[in-house]
Order: C-alpha cells, then structure tokens, then sequence
C-alpha cells in the first residue's frame, strides 16, 4: 500500500483499533480526528477517511473526497439465484398489510431501523414522522441461520468471516464472489451474505467500505478495501 493518511474517528473501538495498526504496519499513517467538522490540514491527494457515516461524509464534504458507495437500491437489481426472496421498492404508504411479517429498510439509509416488523402497526410506529412517499426496500423474511461479511476489491473477497451463527467460512466467500460477478458493484464495497436454513446462501446486503465494521474479518486484508473505499474527486 502507498504511503496513505487514514482519518479515523477519536474514540476507542477495538475494530477500529485494529485497522489503524494494521495500516501504520503496512506504512501508512493514522490520524484520529475528533472535530470531524474542521478537520486538520491534510494532503488530500493522499488521505483516507474510516468510521461513521456522519464522520465520513461531513469529512468528504470537508475535504473534497469522494466516497465509493454501492447504489442504496442493489438488492432489488440481484437475481433470484442470489437473493432466494422477494425484494422490491415501494412507497412506504403502500406496504400491503397483507404481506407482514415483512423486512423493511429505507432506500435511503438511516431514515428508520431497517428490521423484521410483524405488522403494518409495528411499522407505522417505527416511521412515525415520515411521508409516505419515502421509498422502502421491502423483503419477504427468510430464516437465516449464519451470516457472514467479505471485504471486496474488485472481483475479489480480500477477508470474509463468519459473524453470526456457524457457516463454513469458504462457502460464504465463493457465494460472495458469486454476488461480486453478477452484479455491478463499485471497485470496493462489503458484501453480506447469509446461510439459509435449507442450506443454500443468500445475498443479505452490499454497504460502503469506509464505514463498514470488520465482524471478524482480518484487518490486515480489510484495508486494501479501505484505501479504495475514499480518496480525491
């Protein structure tokens, strides 16, 4: 890895706490920020940014970087063979009430707790405050038995580990692959994918690197991810 600041948020996280020592043992440097909102001077040609979503993006905006994102509607664009459910795109006023149980989430992240909700009265209490026409991803519930995460980049699953549940680790990072060539995804992001109770694997969901947690991956595969995930526009 070239030689590369990574901006991390100033607080203590064990996950992120492994990152920043597997970047300075691949030459790069660490810089812990605490006031995300006036950020230190940096070359910005050659700084990295990891945490949170606010600490991310407000530091992008800050500094002119650009962050490598899946798209918020990937789910919906994924075969059958790799999701074996039903996921679609509908406007929150128009769940049907008589699909529930349902998984919902919103299009756009952090709106409201992407969860199982049992009822349209379970749902309605989560969204309170919302139009409804905010856009939701809405799937049928699976029972999934393991999850695992894999760090991308490129066609390739750099880590991948298993972080709920038991899988064979193997089988979750080839299913991960899989996902990678079907779809068309951006030079770096985390793939989750899930191990259904018939023993076939799922695609569960695709997230940014920049502010995905390891979940037992190995950090000192993650951060090629990572130097990718952000960088100049």
């Amino acid at each position: 890895m070239a030689p590369l600041v990574l901006l991390l948020p100033d607080k203590p996280d064990v996950e992120r706490d492994a990152v920043a020592d597997a970047w300075v043992r691949a030459g790069g440097t660490v810089v812990k920020v605490a006031r995300f909102w006036d950020p230190p001077e940096v070359d910005r040609a050659s700084v990295r940014v990891y945490g949170n979503d606010s600490f991310c993006l407000v530091l992008a905006e800050k500094l002119g970087l650009e962050l490598v994102s899946p798209s918020d509607d990937v789910l919906v664009h994924a075969p059958d063979h790799l999701l074996h459910r039903r996921v679609r795109i509908v406007l929150l006023g128009g769940v049907d009430a008589r699909g529930f149980p349902l998984f919902v989430k919103p299009v756009s992240p952090k709106q409201f707790r992407g969860a199982v909700y049992p009822s349209t009265e379970a749902l309605a209490e989560e969204t309170r405050g919302l139009p409804p026409d905010t856009q939701v991803i809405v799937s049928e519930v699976v029972s999934i038995v393991a999850e695992a995460r894999a760090f991308v980049l490129g066609p390739t699953v750099k880590t991948c580990a298993i972080y709920e549940g038991t899988g064979d680790v193997n089988q979750a990072a080839k299913f991960a692959e899989r996902v990678v060539q079907a779809l068309d995804l951006p030079r770096t992001c985390v793939v989750d994918v899930g191990l259904l109770s018939d023993g076939r694997w799922a695609l569960v969901e695709c997230n940014a690197t920049w502010g995905a947690g390891l979940n037992g991956c190995d950090p000192e595969r993650a951060i090629a991810c990572i130097a990718e995930a952000s960088g100049p526009r």
